[in-house]
């Protein structure tokens, strides 16, 4: 009888000895982290964790529990990039040392447009903002006719350090633009450019993203036909967007981007597009449409014949 309580002992020992090593060696284990991490202070704080692997995991929870629950963890967004153990991943949560800026770039945004942005928060400076575009042109691997990066400038949702410059913002969005655009798979660089401005175009003239390709195919079928592309958004761009309405007046502005007035794409992007815009400029739908008209829900009507265009703007007014 000694002798099997004794074994007992023995194995729940190992068992104890195993499950501890197992408990330690996951607390303090080095994993790769590529994770974005918001604290938020009204909602539970595992709630805000479950985007951290292996923050599910029993040892990570008894050790967020011996970490005082997680009580001096501060709010905030945070991202954890790089080789970590559960104990720092607890220091930098605590510390506040890996807090972002979290900025938002919206679709559809020029370039002027997004710098306007950045000047709101108070932290970037509008010289040293382009100063910085003009220094990455050197490196950079597409077209920049004349400099020039519209386009490029990808609207997304970016977490930057809090002591970010223009630089920082810089770097980061023409690394996400080449991310979304590596140049081994957009190799013919002047090909890309003309998709890219095609892209634009269906950016802003375009509220569903359905309808990007039935768009695109409107466009190339006038650019086959001779047509103007006859875009409002366009020579818009050249009003810096400041009209809500394009009036007959403004159509005849004298600009290589009023497609009134001249055939074939505008000389560069009026936007920083979506890669669904810009899949959309590559791989067109395939129609004989080409007019459309806005229906007032946001999508549009498309149509073969002007005869046809008319009557349906008729009908819309």
């Amino acid at each position: 009888m000694k002798k099997k309580v004794y074994k007992i002992i023995v194995i729940l020992a190992i068992l104890s000895v195993g499950i501890f090593g197992y408990i330690y060696s996951e607390i303090t284990g080095k994993k790769h982290y590529e994770t974005i991490l918001t604290i938020e202070n009204d909602q539970p704080l595992m709630k805000s964790l479950e985007t951290l692997p292996g923050s599910k995991n029993l040892p990570f929870k008894l050790y967020l529990k011996y970490r005082n629950s997680g009580r001096d963890i501060k709010a905030g967004d945070y991202t954890i990039n790089g080789e970590y153990n559960f104990k720092e991943i607890i220091d930098i949560l605590e510390s506040g040392k890996g807090k972002m800026v979290k900025i938002t770039i919206p679709e559809g945004y020029s370039v002027k447009q997004t710098v306007e942005l950045l000047e709101k928060t108070g932290k970037i400076n509008k010289e040293k903002f382009y100063s910085e575009l003009n220094k990455a042109a050197e490196d950079f691997p597409y077209y920049l006719p004349g400099g020039n990066f519209e386009g490029y400038l990808y609207p997304e949702t970016y977490f930057l350090p809090e002591t970010y410059d223009e630089k920082d913002v810089v770097s980061a969005m023409l690394k996400q633009f080449l991310k979304k655009f590596p140049v081994e798979k957009y190799g013919n660089r002047e090909d890309f450019y003309e998709k890219l401005v095609m892209a634009s175009i269906l950016e802003k003239e375009a509220k569903i993203g359905s309808e990007k390709p039935v768009m695109a195919s409107v466009f190339y079928n006038r650019i086959k036909k001779g047509m103007t592309l006859s875009s409002d958004a366009t020579v818009n761009f050249v009003y810096d967007y400041k009209k809500r309405r394009m009036l007959y007046k403004d159509l005849k502005i004298d600009s290589p981007y009023n497609t009134y007035k001249y055939k074939g794409l505008p000389p560069g992007p009026i936007c920083n597009p979506t890669l669904e815009s810009v899949e959309a400029a590559y791989n067109p739908a395939d129609t004989d449409y080409l007019f459309f008209v806005a229906k007032g829900d946001g999508g549009h009507y498309f149509s073969k014949t002007y005869k046809e265009h008319l009557r349906f703007q008729q009908e819309n007014k």
